[in-house]
C-alpha cells in the first residue's frame, strides 16, 4: 500500500555524447539504447521505503545538452544530474562553473554527478579519484554508472529519491 506520493523534476545535463540519453533510457525504459525518440519530458515511478512508509516517487526527466546557464530551463528542478563520460577528459572547470551557477538559483536543487560508461573501463581516462575533489569541494555525491549496468543506475535513482525525501524533512 502506498502511504505517500511525490513528484520530482530532474534535469539531466551534460555535453553531447556524455551518456545522458542512455542514462535516461535505462531509468525510464530499462534499456541501454540512447536513441530517445521523444526528447521531451519522460516519467518514471519508483517506490522506496522511507522511515517505515512506502513512498511513491514519480520522476520527470528533462534532458539538457551542455552545461548552459539557463535558469528558465532548470527552474523547478528538484535535482540536477550532471553527466560526464569517463572515456573523455574531465572538464572540471566547466562543472565547477555550472555548480556555482546552480548555487545562486533561488530554489536549490539537489546536485548529483554521474560518471557514465564505466563498463568501458579499458577506455576510461577519468576515474573516481579524479572526481573526488569536485565531490568534496561542493558536497556533491558521485555515482559511477553505466546504462549497460542497470544496478548502478537503479542504486543512484533510489539514493536520489531518499535524499529528496530527506530534504522534504519528512513532511508528508
Amino acid at each position: 500500500m502506498i502511504s505517500s506520493r511525490f513528484i520530482w523534476k530532474v534535469s539531466v545535463v551534460g555535453t553531447s555524447g556524455s551518456g545522458k540519453s542512455s542514462l535516461i533510457s535505462r531509468i525510464v525504459y530499462d534499456s541501454d539504447s540512447g536513441s530517445l525518440e521523444n526528447r521531451g519530458l519522460l516519467r518514471k515511478k519508483i517506490s522506496v521505503n522511507y522511515k517505515g512508509k512506502t513512498v511513491e516517487n514519480e520522476f520527470i526527466f528533462q534532458e539538457i545538452d551542455g552545461f548552459m546557464e539557463n535558469e528558465k530551463i532548470m527552474s523547478g528542478s528538484s535535482a540536477i544530474i550532471m553527466v560526464t563520460d569517463v572515456t573523455k577528459t574531465l572538464n572540471e572547470g566547466e562543472i565547477r562553473k555550472f555548480v556555482r551557477f546552480v548555487s545562486i538559483l533561488e530554489r536549490k536543487p539537489y546536485l548529483i554527478l554521474a560518471a557514465t560508461k564505466i563498463d568501458r573501463k579499458y577506455e576510461a581516462v577519468t576515474w573516481q579519484e579524479d572526481l573526488e575533489p569536485l565531490s568534496n569541494s561542493y558536497k556533491i555525491p558521485v555515482y559511477m554508472v553505466s546504462a549497460k549496468m542497470p544496478e548502478t543506475v537503479r542504486k543512484m535513482l533510489e539514493d536520489i529519491a531518499q535524499t529528496l525525501l530527506e530534504r522534504k524533512n519528512g513532511k508528508f
